[in-house]
Parts: structure tokens; C-alpha cells; sequence
């Protein structure tokens, strides 16, 4: 069938995921993964989806994520297509129902 993109059902993320991250700390620096982030500085990425803010005097990483999109109440023929880029662009999901 033919895939339709239903923009009445245009889904926006209005709220993110907030969280705080223990972190390893070193010269100043948030290690995370294959990252070093300068205290106070923040990064965003696209995958994973979020943005990332360096804390090195209390040794912790705050964070803020897209929120959830559920399916809940579309029909059962509709999938969420993400968002593309980096955050907060790649939380931005389409409800696609063929």
C-alpha cells in the first residue's frame, strides 16, 4: 500500500528526558564514552539523541533526551519514523501509517 504521512497527526516532542550521570573526570574534562567534555561546556549528538553538559567539580553529566512517542490510540498500520540530525533535531518523530 501506499505509505501516507498523516501531518494532522504531526507528533512533536514537547517534553525531554532530563537525567544526571555519575562521570569520570579528567583534567578538568566529563569522560563519556569516546568523549572529553570541558566543565561547563555541552555537546548534542544524534545518536544517541541528547545533549550533554559537563559538571567536572561534582563529577556528574546532565543530560536531556527526547521524550516518548507511544503508537497508543493510532491504528495498528502506523510506525514512528525519527527524527534526523543532532539534538534536538532527531527528537522530532513522524507518525507514518501505510
Amino acid at each position: 500500500g501506499t505509505v501516507l504521512l498523516l501531518l494532522c497527526v504531526f507528533a512533536y516532542l514537547a517534553k525531554a528526558a532530563v537525567f544526571v550521570q555519575p562521570v569520570d573526570v579528567k583534567n578538568k574534562q566529563c569522560i563519556w564514552k569516546k568523549y572529553a567534555i570541558p566543565d561547563g561546556a555541552h555537546i548534542n549528538l544524534a545518536n544517541p539523541c541528547m545533549s550533554l553538559t559537563c559538571d567536572s567539580r561534582l563529577k556528574y553529566l546532565r543530560g536531556a533526551s527526547c521524550g516518548r512517542v507511544s503508537l497508543q490510540g493510532y491504528p495498528k498500520n502506523c510506525t514512528l519514523k525519527k527524527g534526523k540530525g543532532i539534538y534536538p533535531k532527531c527528537c522530532k518523530t513522524h507518525v507514518i501509517c501505510s
